[in-house]
């Protein structure tokens, strides 16, 4: 039997670790199994002819909000070109409505819920002939198998959910498959959450496990001996044990190898003295700490079931970004239940203020299975019915707003989470509030037609020169472009192994575009 594990990544230098998990283990028994990774960029005709021409038995796709609607078009026209082949979806996209999706794709023939490892090897068991009980029918074997929602005929069926598995029992998957030296590898330390947040997938399970703090330490002596360029936690809240954490990193700091990189997300509130102060003897570009705030209005924070009390994140973050060894990556998500512009617009402004080395705005999405899909209708939520189900309003901030806000979350990305700008940003938030700039920045943008394609970045410093003439003749900033085109200079001197100053200087910095 011949078996492909796939998945359409987001971008190539990412991987997919659940296929990995799942090639693990099946990999001794009886069948021919492969790993292959495309992603959404490559076109699907180009997918389609590499899957067909491989003739494959068994194809399983690992489906998420980034994928599932290029998955479902490609797996629908696979049907239709090899009729035999059997067609696997697993993954949180299609974890909470199996029945309704077989139904809407009668190409499908298995869909796995939840965790899928026990699972998968079940089925592959079942179909390569090595059945647990000699005397049962494929049928009545397929009903066993924990997690599967399957088709026999014109019948749909559904059986019960998987248990959550001893973490432990899990092989490691880059004891069989080499980690690539060109993507990011990910590995996860512990499963589950031991927070609630109302519109968070993670927020379902109701416990966490974790893997014994020695055997991370020997995976991890792995990645190091390998050199591999990065490795991401994909944890829920890796510090959720504040001691269990500080161990972790306090391994990789003593075992350096000088090239690794390490990424966690961590929750802000745990943070604590002891392991600042580890983290401060960190190398630079070690680690990586993400931080959800998510919102600073404690009336939206009580909604979604988090720590209502937002100031101890800000000042860890705070304390965090001081220590100067760590990239800090920060995040507020629009669209949550009471929040308004206005509360939205305090929010920024604190977060910003933190000056961490990535501020992300994030949309909220609204997820099958989560409360806040369960309470969408109850506040107000309107969101798209295709993936990845983002927030189009709420009650408290309209379309148009929202809109706005997408808008400023380009400008953020591009003028400050790119840097080359920070001299520029220091000076203008001098001026006006953080949230005040980038909504006037992106009004400027918008208006003047430069979101139509993407931009070199020599070409951002001369729109940036024009917005702050434009601050100038409408009397928002006085002498704005003069100051503007000081604090560009600096900038461009501080990026000129990207950018070619000297072209910058002999065109006076006028805006060619």
């Amino acid at each position: 039997m011949k078996i492909l594990l796939t998945s359409l990544n987001s971008q190539y230098v990412h991987s997919n670790l659940a296929i990995r998990y799942m090639y693990t283990v099946i990999v001794n028994e009886d069948c021919e199994a492969e790993i292959r990774e495309f992603t959404i960029n490559n076109d699907l005709n180009y997918i389609f002819n590499e899957i067909v021409r491989a003739k494959y038995d068994l194809v399983c796709f690992s489906c998420y909000l980034w994928n599932i609607e290029e998955t479902t078009t490609l797996a629908s026209d696979l049907k239709k070109a090899k009729p035999e082949m059997k067609i696997l979806i697993g993954g949180p996209e299609t974890s909470f409505d199996g029945v309704d999706y077989m139904r809407k794709n009668p190409w499908c023939d298995y869909v796995i819920s939840g965790e899928g490892e026990y699972s998968f090897f079940r089925l592959i068991q079942l179909l390569t002939g090595k059945r647990q009980a000699l005397d049962m029918t494929e049928e009545d074997e397929l009903s066993t198998i924990p997690g599967l929602t399957y088709r026999i005929g014109s019948l749909i069926y559904v059986n019960e959910q998987i248990e959550p598995l001893d973490f432990d029992t899990i092989p490691f998957p880059y004891s069989i498959l080499e980690p690539e030296q060109d993507k990011v590898v990910y590995y996860e330390s512990s499963r589950g959450c031991p927070f609630r947040c109302s519109y968070c997938m993670s927020s379902i399970e109701k416990s966490i496990r974790s893997l014994d703090v020695h055997r991370v330490e020997r995976e991890l002596k792995y990645f190091l001996f390998k050199n591999v360029p990065q490795v991401k936690f994909i944890d829920r809240t890796f510090n959720y044990d504040k001691d269990r954490a500080y161990d972790i990193l306090k391994y990789i700091i003593h075992n350096d190898n000088g090239k690794t990189n390490f990424h966690f997300e961590l929750c802000g509130d745990l943070l604590d003295d002891r392991t600042i102060e580890l983290l401060k003897g960190a190398r630079p570009g070690l680690f990586q700490m993400e931080i959800g705030i998510q919102s600073t209005n404690p009336d939206t924070l009580k909604a979604v079931n988090r720590n209502e009390n937002v100031y101890p994140v800000l000042y860890n973050i705070g304390r965090l970004v001081e220590c100067g060894t760590c990239h800090t990556h920060v995040d507020l998500i629009a669209g949550l239940p009471l929040e308004t512009m206005e509360t939205f617009e305090r929010g920024f402004d604190k977060v910003y203020a933190l000056k961490a080395d990535a501020f992300q705005m994030g949309f909220l999405k609204v997820l099958k299975g989560t409360e806040m899909h369960d309470r969408a209708e109850e506040f107000g939520i309107v969101y798209r019915d295709h993936a990845p189900y983002e927030v189009v309003s709420t009650t408290w901030i309209n379309s148009d707003e929202m809109v706005l806000l997408k808008e400023v979350d380009r400008m953020l990305d591009t003028y400050y989470n790119r840097k080359g700008f920070s001299h520029t940003l220091d000076y203008l938030t001098s001026e006006m509030t953080p949230f005040k700039l980038f909504c006037s920045l992106a009004e400027f943008y918008y208006s003047q037609g430069y979101q139509n394609r993407d931009r070199r970045k020599d070409d951002q410093y001369r729109i940036m020169l024009a917005f702050a003439k434009h601050l100038s003749e409408t009397g928002q900033v006085t002498d704005c472009d003069k100051e503007v085109l000081k604090t560009l200079d600096l900038d461009a001197r501080e990026t000129m192994n990207q950018l070619n100053y000297g072209r910058f200087i002999r065109k006076g910095w006028e805006l060619t575009i």
